[in-house]
Protein backbone atom coordinates (compact mmCIF):
# COMPACT_ATOMS: atom_id res chain seq x y z
CA UNK A 1 0.00 0.00 0.00
CA UNK A 2 1.64 3.63 -1.28
CA UNK A 3 1.82 6.35 1.26
CA UNK A 4 0.32 9.54 0.23
CA UNK A 5 1.83 12.81 1.10
CA UNK A 6 0.16 16.33 1.12
CA UNK A 7 2.46 19.19 0.40
CA UNK A 8 0.92 22.69 1.93
CA UNK A 9 3.71 24.74 0.04
CA UNK A 10 1.51 26.48 -2.69
CA UNK A 11 -0.16 28.73 0.22
CA UNK A 12 1.24 31.64 0.44
CA UNK A 13 1.33 34.33 3.50
CA UNK A 14 -1.04 37.27 3.01
CA UNK A 15 0.98 39.83 1.00
CA UNK A 16 0.46 42.96 3.42
CA UNK A 17 2.84 46.22 5.11
CA UNK A 18 2.03 46.87 8.53
CA UNK A 19 3.33 50.03 10.16
CA UNK A 20 3.60 50.43 13.79
CA UNK A 21 2.79 54.16 15.35
CA UNK A 22 3.53 55.03 18.50
CA UNK A 23 1.10 57.90 19.64
CA UNK A 24 -0.94 58.59 23.08
CA UNK A 25 -4.09 59.54 21.37
CA UNK A 26 -7.24 57.88 22.03
CA UNK A 27 -8.21 56.07 18.41
CA UNK A 28 -10.85 57.43 17.30
CA UNK A 29 -8.37 61.10 17.51
CA UNK A 30 -6.00 58.75 15.66
CA UNK A 31 -8.17 57.45 12.93
CA UNK A 32 -10.04 60.88 12.40
CA UNK A 33 -5.86 62.69 11.82
CA UNK A 34 -5.06 59.69 9.76
CA UNK A 35 -8.43 60.45 7.40
CA UNK A 36 -7.27 64.29 7.54
CA UNK A 37 -3.52 63.73 6.27
CA UNK A 38 -3.66 60.59 4.10
CA UNK A 39 -7.46 60.81 2.19
CA UNK A 40 -8.45 58.21 4.14
CA UNK A 41 -12.21 57.22 5.22
CA UNK A 42 -11.25 54.99 8.13
CA UNK A 43 -14.47 54.03 10.29
CA UNK A 44 -14.63 51.92 13.11
CA UNK A 45 -15.96 48.59 12.86
CA UNK A 46 -19.47 47.11 14.47
CA UNK A 47 -17.17 44.44 16.10
CA UNK A 48 -13.59 45.19 17.81
CA UNK A 49 -11.23 42.49 18.01
CA UNK A 50 -11.24 40.30 20.78
CA UNK A 51 -9.22 37.90 22.79
CA UNK A 52 -10.66 36.40 26.22
CA UNK A 53 -7.79 35.73 28.75
CA UNK A 54 -8.21 33.91 31.99
CA UNK A 55 -10.10 36.86 34.06
CA UNK A 56 -10.99 39.12 31.52
CA UNK A 57 -12.26 40.07 27.87
CA UNK A 58 -9.47 42.38 26.09
CA UNK A 59 -11.40 44.79 23.36
CA UNK A 60 -9.33 46.09 20.76
CA UNK A 61 -10.71 48.73 19.03
CA UNK A 62 -10.48 48.10 14.81
CA UNK A 63 -10.89 50.63 12.12
CA UNK A 64 -11.12 49.76 8.22
CA UNK A 65 -11.28 51.54 4.89
CA UNK A 66 -11.07 49.64 1.53
CA UNK A 67 -9.85 51.97 -1.25
CA UNK A 68 -11.98 51.08 -4.23
CA UNK A 69 -9.55 52.75 -6.93
CA UNK A 70 -6.28 52.15 -5.47
CA UNK A 71 -7.50 48.45 -4.60
CA UNK A 72 -5.86 48.82 -0.83
CA UNK A 73 -7.23 47.47 2.24
CA UNK A 74 -6.32 49.54 5.60
CA UNK A 75 -6.83 48.84 9.37
CA UNK A 76 -6.08 50.45 12.20
CA UNK A 77 -5.93 48.78 15.38
CA UNK A 78 -5.02 49.47 18.85
CA UNK A 79 -2.12 47.19 20.52
CA UNK A 80 -2.92 47.75 24.55
CA UNK A 81 -5.72 46.93 26.16
CA UNK A 82 -6.01 48.24 29.92
CA UNK A 83 -8.82 47.17 32.43
CA UNK A 84 -9.10 47.72 36.21
CA UNK A 85 -9.58 44.29 38.06
CA UNK A 86 -11.44 44.96 41.56
CA UNK A 87 -10.58 42.30 43.92
CA UNK A 88 -13.49 40.81 46.00
CA UNK A 89 -11.68 41.54 49.56
CA UNK A 90 -11.39 44.58 50.98
CA UNK A 91 -9.76 45.51 54.38
CA UNK A 92 -11.26 47.88 56.63
CA UNK A 93 -8.86 49.44 58.70
CA UNK A 94 -10.40 52.33 60.98
CA UNK A 95 -12.72 54.57 58.86
CA UNK A 96 -11.39 53.65 55.62
CA UNK A 97 -11.52 50.14 53.69
CA UNK A 98 -8.76 49.45 51.30
CA UNK A 99 -9.48 47.45 48.35
CA UNK A 100 -6.33 45.77 46.14
CA UNK A 101 -8.15 47.13 42.87
CA UNK A 102 -5.30 46.37 40.31
CA UNK A 103 -4.86 47.55 36.45
CA UNK A 104 -4.46 44.79 33.79
CA UNK A 105 -2.73 45.62 30.27
CA UNK A 106 -2.86 42.94 27.44
CA UNK A 107 -1.20 43.33 24.26
CA UNK A 108 -2.34 42.14 20.48
CA UNK A 109 1.42 41.71 19.43
CA UNK A 110 2.60 41.08 23.13
CA UNK A 111 6.37 40.90 21.44
CA UNK A 112 6.22 45.05 20.90
CA UNK A 113 4.50 46.45 24.27
CA UNK A 114 5.41 49.78 23.34
CA UNK A 115 3.64 49.81 20.17
CA UNK A 116 0.23 51.87 20.73
CA UNK A 117 -1.34 51.21 16.68
CA UNK A 118 -1.00 48.77 14.29
CA UNK A 119 -1.64 49.99 10.59
CA UNK A 120 -2.06 47.27 8.06
CA UNK A 121 -2.17 47.99 4.49
CA UNK A 122 -3.10 44.54 2.51
CA UNK A 123 -2.64 45.64 -1.28
CA UNK A 124 -2.89 43.99 -4.81
CA UNK A 125 -0.04 46.69 -6.83
CA UNK A 126 2.62 45.69 -6.63
CA UNK A 127 3.77 49.34 -7.07
CA UNK A 128 2.16 50.31 -3.69
CA UNK A 129 5.45 52.11 -1.63
CA UNK A 130 4.66 52.47 2.22
CA UNK A 131 8.00 55.13 2.31
CA UNK A 132 5.13 57.97 1.31
CA UNK A 133 2.49 56.87 3.85
CA UNK A 134 5.31 57.44 6.38
CA UNK A 135 6.43 60.02 5.48
CA UNK A 136 2.36 61.55 5.73
CA UNK A 137 2.16 59.85 9.06
CA UNK A 138 5.19 61.22 10.59
CA UNK A 139 4.11 64.72 9.36
CA UNK A 140 1.01 64.59 12.04
CA UNK A 141 2.69 66.14 15.15
CA UNK A 142 0.58 63.92 17.60
CA UNK A 143 2.55 60.84 16.45
CA UNK A 144 5.64 60.36 17.83
CA UNK A 145 7.22 57.65 15.46
CA UNK A 146 6.29 55.25 13.13
CA UNK A 147 8.21 52.75 10.95
CA UNK A 148 7.29 49.43 8.87
CA UNK A 149 7.58 46.18 10.58
CA UNK A 150 8.60 42.77 8.81
CA UNK A 151 5.23 40.74 9.91
CA UNK A 152 6.76 37.24 9.39
CA UNK A 153 9.12 37.83 11.69
CA UNK A 154 6.22 38.49 14.50
CA UNK A 155 5.49 35.19 17.10
CA UNK A 156 1.67 36.39 17.17
CA UNK A 157 1.35 37.54 13.61
CA UNK A 158 -2.04 35.19 13.80
CA UNK A 159 -3.30 38.34 15.76
CA UNK A 160 -3.23 40.73 12.58
CA UNK A 161 -5.94 38.40 10.65
CA UNK A 162 -9.04 40.37 11.35
CA UNK A 163 -12.14 38.33 9.56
Amino acid sequence: MAIQKLVLDTLEDDDYELIAIHCSLASYRLAFLLNKRLNLKLFRTKEDINFEYDDLVAKFPLYQFYDHFQYNSYSLVGNKFKSDVVSKKTTSEGLFSISDDTSVTKYLIPELKKVDFFLKIETEAANFSSKSLLTHLLSVSQIVTAYTLEHEVLKSKNNLIFE
